[in-house]
């Protein structure tokens, strides 16, 4: 007979907790022992258990041990399982409890798997509370056999924070109880809706998470355009007061009813018309599963469908109810769906047999400021990816940038976000202008909190690696990297962006580096000049010129249909002068009335830009297009004539070799170092001495008039850029790394 413990917080209020109930109520205990480990005996449900299972209790841990280092609280507590006898598979199953943890790690076992309940990224962003726990308790996973997931969408983010990617990750659902549902949805009850309205449920804790601010905002939009909408909400939380406040304010009081937490909700599902959830975020949602087996149509935005499998999302969920009709009901008795989860867990116990080692690769480690947009960070994840085809790759970023990784990152790759809070400069600005004394104070001590984590970070992150090759892609990062790196792992630093020799360089180059193996630099003049700085100081550190590559070149480049447009493209920063270029563009309006400017990008400039264009009446023929994707790009790069850059400093310039691989003849300034590694003057793009504001509008007036140069140097461009293959500069990688 097979022996399974479960270990669990309790069985009060919470979808943890009624998963573990579904599932222990509807599990097949025919050969298996179950024994469900309780912390406290705390309960709002009333539950019937098989007799085949065991309930214990724990001795009560108090709570303070959870906001210990985990490895510090495992010593001080002790728990007695002298008595036991050996388990197939203890589960942790509340992964957010000392008590559970600790139990499920001390208790004799062969093997030991931990639950993994929520998008643990969304909680650490949104929970202080969460951030303190995870601190702490993050050192015990290294305890942990297996991990299981309750849908796809909480596996890749837990993998990304933990940075935990040696284990094996499995997915198995929540168990739902269709029985305790159909019998509790007959009973008597006074409640009665108005059927002449489209009557909508939403059920779940009320906080943050739910979305409820969301779904209390949508329903006000529907309800301009229909006057028979009624919402209701089951549950309970923190953010009641605060929703109701938000109800009335929005005039929603004879429209939206909360009916507070209900022992049985599904005696109230059962009289409503469809079932709706807007929730920021989730592990497996109990709630649209039970909503499918009470047969109710499903109005769930599209981000649900990583965590509800089988789930269609609804693109514009404020369309999708305006448009809502009463639909006779179909229920799901979720047979085959429950049957599929207990088979799951009954195959952990089965699991004896350890898996075939693999092949051991060199491990090269990669420490990133951020993945978000950009031509910098676009260059890190392209030599992650480059990597991952050759070695065991880890990418390590100190911020989760929104909508990071900007380009798709390899599954192998490794990745993990070192810290769980974004840079907030221009929260702290914006207090600083409105004089908000109070907000101006908490965002000060964020900033230093968030500078004080992202050196600590990187600290320890250097400090983890003791083998393979670390790249550091920062010089302040390049500098912790020769004070704290490993004696057996291959220093390399990079730098993506001019040292225009300034001390802080000088000083790193000649002191700082000494313990650096090799420094990546981007263009042959900036590898000389490393070179020549470090002479007679640091004879250690080897200078290399290592280029970005494209990974990928448009095909039927001489096809494509050219317009009068003039493209340029990056962050909309001080430093890439797209003030200047507007100017400049406006000024040549006159001679070259048919082009229009395209600027791709986001940035913090772009109000002052705007207001700019505007201010010269440039509206009609200069356009901020805002973000674009890597695929929007291309095609604005394959429809347009000429690529601009007008920036006053640069590193290697991605978004040339972007260009030039769409056959886009260049002009810009030639400014110290960058747009002079991509673009042959005369050749493939023009080279305007910095400064030299007339001839620059001149030589783009020049392209502008001539299509036989245009054509000329987009041939030229299409050729030259392929010295920046993926293949060649492999090979400069390879030699260094190897």
């Amino acid at each position: 007979m097979k022996r399974i413990a479960f270990f669990q917080d309790n069985l009060d209020v919470g979808g943890i907790q009624k998963s573990i109930m579904n599932l222990l109520r509807n599990f097949d205990y025919e050969g298996y022992q179950v024994d469900l480990y309780l912390s406290d005996r705390k309960s709002f449900w009333h539950v019937d258990f098989p007799e085949q299972l065991t309930i214990k209790y724990l001795p009560h841990i108090p709570r303070m041990y959870s906001f210990m280092p985990f490895d510090t609280a495992k010593k001080l507590v002790h728990l007695d399982f002298s008595d036991c006898e050996e388990y197939d598979l203890a589960i942790d199953f509340n992964s957010y409890q000392f008590s559970c943890a600790l139990g499920a790690l001390t208790v004799p076992a062969k093997r030991r798997v931990m639950w993994i309940h929520n998008n643990v990224s969304v909680k650490l962003q949104n929970e202080w509370k969460y951030r303190v726990l995870w601190s702490n308790f993050k050192d015990k996973f290294k305890y942990y056999d297996e991990f299981v997931g309750v849908s796809e969408g909480v596996i890749r983010p837990f993998k990304e924070c933990s940075g935990v990617y040696d284990k094996p990750f499995n997915v198995i659902q929540n168990v739902i109880d269709t029985n305790e549902i159909y019998q509790k949805a007959e009973e008597e009850t006074d409640f009665e809706v108005d059927g002449s309205k489209m009557n909508f449920v939403a059920i779940g804790r009320l906080c943050h998470q739910k979305g409820y601010d969301i779904m209390l905002s949508d329903f006000c939009e529907a309800s301009k355009y229909r006057d028979d909408l009624h919402l209701y909400i089951i549950g309970d939380g923190d953010k009641r007061l605060s929703l109701e406040y938000m109800r009335d304010s929005l005039g929603l009081t004879d429209k939206v009813t909360f009916l507070g937490q209900r022992a049985n909700p599904f005696v109230y599902m059962d009289k409503m018309d469809a079932f709706v959830s807007t929730s920021r975020y989730e592990g497996q949602p109990l709630n649209i599963m039970e909503a499918r087996a009470v047969g109710l149509p499903l109005y769930c935005t599209k981000n649900l469908e990583i965590y509800s499998k089988g789930l269609e999302g609804r693109e514009d969920i404020v369309d999708a109810i305006v448009h809502a009709q009463k639909e006779p009901k179909h229920r799901d008795d979720l047979h085959e769906y429950n049957t599929e989860i207990i088979n799951g867990i009954k195959a952990l116990a089965e699991h004896t047999d350890a898996p075939e080692p693999e092949t051991q690769k060199k491990r090269v480690s990669i420490i990133a400021l951020h993945l978000g947009m950009g031509g910098v960070e676009k260059a890190i994840i392209s030599m992650a990816n480059l990597f991952a085809e050759r070695y065991d790759v880890y990418l390590y970023s100190v911020y989760k940038m929104p909508g990071s990784p900007s380009v798709p990152l390899d599954d192998r790759v490794r990745l993990q976000y070192l810290l769980h809070d974004t840079p907030n400069r221009e929260e702290w600005k914006a207090a600083a202008r409105k004089f908000a004394v109070v907000q101006f104070i908490k965002e000060s001590f964020r900033s230093v909190r968030i500078l004080i984590g992202k050196k600590l970070a990187v600290i320890r992150t250097v400090k983890a690696v003791r083998d393979g090759v670390l790249i550091c892609t920062r010089h302040e990062d390049n500098l912790k990297l020769s004070k704290y790196g490993s004696a057996g792992v291959v220093k390399i630093a990079q730098l993506h962006h001019d040292h225009d020799f300034k001390r802080k360089y000088v000083c790193g180059f000649r002191y700082g580096y000494r313990n650096i193996d090799y420094l990546a630099m981007l263009t042959p003049k900036l590898t000389e000049e490393a070179q020549e700085l470090m002479r007679g100081y640091n004879g250690h550190t080897e200078v290399v010129y290592i280029p970005n590559f494209l990974t990928r070149f448009p095909e039927n480049v001489s096809a494509a249909v050219r317009e009068k447009t003039v493209l340029a493209a990056g962050r909309l920063t001080e430093v890439k002068r797209f003030d200047l270029l507007i100017e400049q563009f406006a000024h040549i309006h006159e001679r070259e009335p048919e082009w229009k400017l395209r600027i791709l990008g986001e940035g913090e400039d772009r109000a002052k830009l705007e207001e700019q264009i505007t201010k010269l009446g440039a509206g009609d023929y200069i356009m901020l297009t805002g973000r674009k994707n890597g695929d929007e790009v291309e095609r604005e790069m394959l429809s347009a004539s000429i690529f601009a850059m007008s920036s006053r400093s640069e590193g290697f310039p991605f978004v040339l070799m972007e260009a030039q691989s769409c056959g886009l003849p260049i002009i810009a300034y030639d400014v110290r170092v960058g747009p002079g590694a991509v673009v042959h003057d005369g050749e493939d793009g023009v080279l305007v001495p910095e400064g030299e504001r007339r001839q620059y509008e001149d030589k783009l007036c020049e392209l502008m008039d001539s299509p036989e140069l245009r054509e000329k140097m987009s041939a030229n461009a299409t050729a030259a850029i392929r010295e920046f293959s993926e293949e060649k500069v492999a090979e400069k990688w390879y030699e260094v790394i190897e």
